[in-house]
């Protein structure tokens, strides 16, 4: 897609899917088998009001027709008709007819957070879904949305969420109701979400502390949004605007490099599922006059949403399933209903830049990997991320020293398998990553203990250090919670031609194995080669060389079918070694992947003592361990 009207046409054709899907759904026997952990009714919420984020400008679209109890209704109809549905008193549907003193507050929070999207859709769309109702219609909708914003700024979960409460008070407002007491609680979100603020553009999502893929489409998207929905008259309106402006401009720059010339991109985190939501603050970026080039923003929107609609293997009814390419309900977390994942329809809000709008107008900037090769660390002082672009080789790699959702401690509240969505030593946007199963650990690009019966595989997550030293990443990790004298210290060194190195020294205080992956390589058919410690698949490579000063065999693993981001299927290179008795062992490897089908000239690598030396062309590394 290159322009405006090729995505426009893309887009409709699935909010048809979505209107009609949900109108089918909307009986009251219809059972969802994927839910949000909230409940049932919020499952349903979300999957009434999240496809809405963007679509206010395709409701005067007169092709936008629901088939909805065998008559065909206009879709800002049907979204009125299940709004005052779910908020009148009296109504056999009410959205909190169930709701009880136990489950209140999560209810105000999930039921706030979806119907956001219907009061910004109202915002931007007044005349199809607000100015149409009666005066008592009105307020109906009004006195739900206050009861239940208000208990969620309140009591709201503790990061990007108080966002939601807050447009609807904003909105709110703005269509005439008073809701001035709430304001010293308003008050306070702002506070709070300010306080998520680290600097050089990044805000951490929560008390968990999180610099993800959920950084761009809810921190960014969401100050940018603020800016277009607020009223001006605000106190403060210009300056805080100013302030969102100058970070969001900060961050895209950066962020930009994150996306692969189809634009893919090298996505880890939760919320994967969300996709294109990713580049919603692209768009809202030029909508709200930060320092960043048009064409840019314009070129990465349209490219990363074509991306998922080339790739992606839809559902039955024309929908994104759960996962990211393909249906991978193993990628939804607890949160994450069959309705939840449409919050990639926040892409959709570059709509909201009609035709004429400079988005739009203007031409097409490449993206920064077809410019050339880079290679960027993360600019916020303490989180240790580079980014390094390839286009010829093999997209954009994400080195990842950050490992910050498992840090201080704070492991009470996970989503899925949070090691391998955070804690891997690389991603890749042409590569992705595997998650494990109850009967399959993945260790693409992971390192492992095993016990000697083979029966407890660890992660990489319980971390005591992790630094950068002339970008080289180390960390240390504690592989069993209940052997804390056991350990792995890691150097990662990025290299050239595909390659990188990563240096073990393996301290082990009672018996283990070791074993480590290297890339995973997605398939679609059968037509791949395994060579010992290399997997072949089409023009995909990956590859790892190993050297230990203990013996080892070479293996290909699968990862579990339907648990890798973009195949249903898939493999990678590795190594295990026997049981290793108590002591301290080395373990060096040369990690390769590519996409042009060469295999470029492996890196020396040689064990003396203490020291282990890398050498590619005239670069020589040196490490002491």
């Amino acid at each position: 897609m290159n322009e405006r009207q090729e995505l426009y046409n893309k887009a409709k054709q699935t909010y048809l899917s979505l209107l009609n899907r949900m109108a089918k759904r909307y009986s009251p026997s219809y059972q969802y088998v994927i839910t949000d952990r909230v409940g049932y009714e919020c499952t349903k919420i979300e999957e009434i009001f999240r496809p809405m984020w963007g679509i206010a400008p395709f409701l005067g679209d007169e092709d936008l027709v629901v088939d909805f109890n065998g008559e065909k209704i206009s879709a800002a109809r049907f979204l009125n008709k299940l709004m005052l549905d779910g908020t009148s008193p009296d109504s056999p549907r009410r959205f909190d007819r169930d709701v009880t003193k136990a489950t209140e507050v999560n209810f105000a929070n999930q039921a706030t957070t979806e119907i956001a999207a219907y009061l910004v859709t109202v915002h931007f769309a007044k005349e199809k879904l607000w100015e149409i109702l009666s005066k008592q219609e009105q307020d109906t909708i009004a006195e739900w949305v206050k009861k239940w914003s208000y208990a969620a700024i309140k009591d709201s979960w503790s990061n990007n969420h108080y966002w939601y409460p807050i447009f609807c008070v904003e909105i709110l407002t703005q269509l005439g109701y008073d809701c001035s007491e709430i304001e010293p609680d308003i008050q306070k979100g702002y506070e709070f979400l300010e306080d998520l603020y680290y600097g050089n553009g990044w805000y951490s999502d929560g008390e968990l502390g999180r610099f993800d893929y959920y950084e761009a489409w809810a921190h960014h998207t969401y100050t940018l949004l603020w800016i277009l929905v607020a009223d001006k008259r605000r106190k403060g309106y210009e300056e805080r605007c100013e302030l969102y402006r100058q970070r969001s401009s900060e961050y895209l720059k950066y962020f930009a490099h994150y996306f692969d010339s189809d634009g893919g991109m090298a996505a880890y985190g939760r919320s994967i599922g969300y996709r294109f939501a990713a580049v919603a603050p692209f768009a809202l970026a030029v909508m709200t006059g930060c320092d960043i080039d048009a064409g840019l923003c314009k070129n990465i929107v349209l490219k990363n949403i074509n991306y998922f609609y080339e790739q992606s293997i839809p559902t039955e009814d024309g929908c994104f399933p759960v996962g990211y390419l393909y249906s991978a309900p193993g990628f939804g977390e607890g949160y994450a209903s069959d309705g939840a994942i449409s919050c990639y329809t926040e892409g959709y809000l570059c709509f909201v830049a009609d035709e004429d709008h400079p988005l739009w107008k203007t031409e097409s900037s490449e993206l920064p990997i077809t410019k050339g090769n880079y290679f960027l660390r993360n600019p916020l002082e303490g989180l240790q991320t580079i980014i390094a672009g390839n286009d010829a080789k093999n997209g954009v790699t994400l080195y990842n020293n950050a490992l910050h959702y498992y840090q201080n401690d704070r492991f009470g509240h996970r989503f899925n398998d949070m090691a391998g969505a955070y804690s891997k030593f690389v991603y890749n946007s042409r590569s992705g990553f595997g998650l494990s199963a109850a009967d399959l650990v993945s260790l693409d690009n992971m390192i492992a203990l095993y016990t000697p019966d083979g029966t407890l595989v660890s992660h990489r997550r319980r971390i005591l250090d992790n630094i950068i030293e002339n970008d080289m990443l180390i960390s240390t990790h504690i592989p069993f919670s209940n052997d804390p004298s056991t350990y792995i210290k890691t150097w990662l060194i990025p290299l050239e031609d595909g390659w990188h190195a990563r240096i073990h020294k393996v301290v082990l205080a009672q018996q283990y194995r070791v074993s480590e992956g290297g890339f995973s390589v997605g398939v679609r058919d059968d037509g791949y080669e395994m060579k010992q410690n290399t997997f072949v698949y089409k023009n995909y490579v990956s590859k790892i060389e190993t050297v230990s000063d203990c013996e080892f065999n070479y293996i290909i693993s699968n990862v579990q079918p339907g648990m890798h981001l973009l195949s249903p299927q898939a493999f990678y290179p590795g190594y295990i070694t026997g049981d290793l008795d108590k002591g301290e062992y080395v373990f060096a490897s040369a990690v390769y992947f590519a996409t042009d089908g060469e295999l470029s000239p492996s890196p020396k690598i040689e064990i003396n003592n203490c020291c282990v030396t890398v050498k590619q062309g005239d670069n020589v590394y040196k490490v002491e361990v």
